[in-house]
């Protein structure tokens, strides 16, 4: 899972735009990719002590050996090179988590 905020003079029309047909699209080739989905946010819990999220980004491998296997490969190195544009940088723009264990009650 991967946390996502735009830069401050990123429209998030253009944002948006880039997510879907530009950067999502560099991990749907990559053969280690199991699936991929973007969730676009409005943020509304903001309380000014941190930038408001604009997307989530779940990602899907087979293992975590597949994982790291697609962080070498020249898309991924493309899809890091492309969000400079667009996602602000350190954690606070992209911040990206692994899930430990999924719970569900409903």
């Amino acid at each position: 899972m991967t946390v996502i905020r735009k830069k401050p003079d990123v429209t998030t029309e253009d944002f948006r735009h880039f997510m879907e047909h530009e950067y999502g699209p560099t991990y749907q080739a990559m053969p280690e990719t199991r699936s991929y989905v973007q969730f676009y946010l409005s943020d509304l819990m903001t309380d000014g002590a941190e930038p408001p999220i604009d997307a989530i980004v779940q990602i899907s491998f087979e293992s975590q050996d597949e994982m790291r296997k697609a962080l070498q490969t020249d898309g991924y190195r493309r899809a890091h090179e492309m969000r400079t544009r667009y996602m602000r940088e350190t954690s606070v723009g992209i911040h990206s988590a692994v899930v430990d264990e999924v719970v569900t009650l409903v």
